[in-house]
């Protein structure tokens, strides 16, 4: 009897551990945040907030895979999370949250990892190159504020968060073997509690190997406990110690309280977080594996999943600086073929389903505006005229030049043009264009040439032929026949000689009689009916 009363007793079901009732959930609406943090991004995430709310969610979990992103956009989403969120918000770092990624996490009231995430190393970076001085100063001050004020609104340290941003912070853990709390100095502070230097080098913060033949530091020890510890920590957010919004300093009276753990952070690099160090540094509340261990952590009924729509991983995609390039080439392309060989439209249509790309996946996500798509028709109308009407002036190709570049770069500029992040997509839209427009003009030269239309590539590039069509003075009034059509421009045979023409007048057709009313560099012919 007595061991029948034992095996009961030991399967009965353990009582499930209070889940704090600022945690506690219905509905839990799981937003994951992929690939790097941008407009479109800022766009995916708020609709996606509003479409939890219709849900009826009451709390939020952001699950981040980000390598980071740009900083405008990320401090919109963070304003998010602030305003248009539920209070109960969980950040998951799952599997990586980087740069854009420690900001956004940082924003949430709570943060958990799963097993093998890493997050941290926010700071500033540019393509452009190492960054001044003065301009770093810019860019980090913003980052600064913000980490700092979602320390003070989460009970983080605040030195510790802002070693995520800042390279040059020194900082040594210090505990109260009495309470488990946890104080971060830098060196200065360091000195003021126990008047000496502290350690310059590194502590390990690595969890010690299986059976490894050493004593850990005293820092390993107390983070090798604290990891123990997270099965009975993840429900009880009071279980962390956390510092209070704001601390005094410490001085030399505070020299008995505290045991000295190790160096945290060096001088040299950016604080990057495990989820145990993250546990032990009372920035994480847990570690959830999976959407079900998820459900358990808020003590939800319900969790759903809103991922992103289709159109927006495309919209990604037609963005990216390869596709791009693509359809600048293939735009360029299609409008010299289309003027060297009127008449099919094909070409024509390919060109203006290139610009519809380019402009129209801009717009989708309000990167462009008006004056882009103005300023590249503009171009593209000086260009045009520059060519068939009115040629050997310059000034209208080189201004409608200047207009579609303008016009397509600006179309994927979002920042402010003096910042360092607008900066840097001016001339990443530059190169794209530059680069695009190169590959389409050797492109279609090479498609001309079997097309066996020098005479209409020589004023685009150097070839060693000399133009076939001399225009000579007592060619006026010459009749022949239109072998393309002429829309305006086109072929026409006069005497047994193919020309490139024009048309002075209304459009016309292939097989119509035509006369040369304009010999020069261009020839204009006329309709004889």
């Amino acid at each position: 009897m007595i061991p029948l009363l034992l095996s009961l007793l030991l399967a009965a079901p353990t009582p499930p551990i209070p889940i704090p009732g600022a945690r506690k959930a219905t509905t839990a609406a799981i937003i994951p945040l992929r690939g790097p943090i941008d407009s479109i991004t800022v766009d995916s995430f708020r609709r996606r907030l509003d479409k939890a709310a219709k849900a009826g969610a009451d709390a939020i979990v952001i699950e981040l895979d980000t390598p980071g992103g740009e900083l405008g956009a990320t401090l919109e989403i963070t304003n998010m999370i602030r305003t248009r969120a539920p209070a109960n918000t969980v950040a998951w770092v799952n599997p990586f949250a980087f740069s854009a990624g420690t900001i956004i996490a940082l924003s949430a009231r709570e943060i958990v990892t799963a097993p093998d995430a890493m997050f941290g190393d926010a700071a500033p970076v540019t393509p452009l190159g190492p960054i001044p001085a003065t301009e770093r100063a810019k860019i980090e001050s913003p980052l600064l504020a913000e980490v700092i004020d979602e320390a003070r609104r989460h009970h983080y340290d605040e030195r510790l968060v802002q070693a995520f941003v800042s390279v040059g912070i020194e900082l040594w853990l210090l505990r109260d073997p009495a309470t488990g709390e946890v104080v971060f100095v830098d060196r200065k502070e360091f000195r003021d509690v126990y008047g000496s230097e502290p350690e310059a080098s590194l502590t390990p913060i690595t969890p010690p190997s299986q059976g490894a033949a050493f004593k850990p530091s005293p820092l390993l020890d107390y983070l090798s406990s604290m990891s123990g510890e997270a099965d009975s920590m993840e429900d009880d957010i009071a279980a962390i110690p956390q510092l209070p919004p704001v601390r005094g300093p410490l001085t030399s009276a505070d020299a008995d309280r505290f045991e000295v753990l190790g160096q945290v952070v060096s001088n040299d690099r950016l604080l990057t977080l495990k989820p145990w160090q993250a546990e032990a540094f009372g920035l994480s509340a847990g570690t959830v594996a999976d959407d079900e261990a998820m459900r358990r952590f808020l003590g939800a009924a319900t969790v759903i999943r809103i991922e992103p729509q289709w159109s927006e991983g495309l919209v990604k995609v037609l963005l990216s600086w390869p596709v791009r390039v693509a359809f600048i080439a293939i735009f360029v392309i299609c409008v010299l073929i289309e003027m060297a060989l009127p008449g099919t439209g094909w070409f024509g249509l390919g060109g203006v389903a290139a610009l519809i790309v380019l402009l129209g996946a801009p717009m989708l996500v309000g990167l462009a505006s008006w004056w882009d798509v103005a300023a590249v028709l503009l171009g593209i109308a000086l260009i045009a005229a520059e060519i068939l009407v009115i040629p050997g002036t310059i000034v209208a190709g080189l201004c409608g030049a200047v207009l579609l570049l303008v016009g397509l770069v600006g179309s994927v500029v979002s920042g402010d043009l003096s910042s360092i992040s607008g900066q840097e997509e001016v001339v990443r839209g530059g190169l794209i264009v530059l680069v695009g427009g190169a590959i389409g003009w050797i492109g279609a030269w090479l498609l001309l040439r079997q097309f066996d239309h020098a005479s209409f590539a020589s004023p685009l590039v150097l070839t060693d032929e000399g133009p076939r069509d001399t225009p000579t003075p007592t060619r006026i009034g010459l009749t022949g026949t239109a072998i393309t059509d002429l829309r305006p421009s086109g072929r026409v045979r006069i005497g047994g000689e193919t020309l490139d023409a024009v048309c002075s007048g209304r459009w016309i057709e292939v097989g119509a009689a035509v006369r040369i009313s304009r010999d020069g560099i261009v020839v204009e012919v006329e309709p004889l009916a």
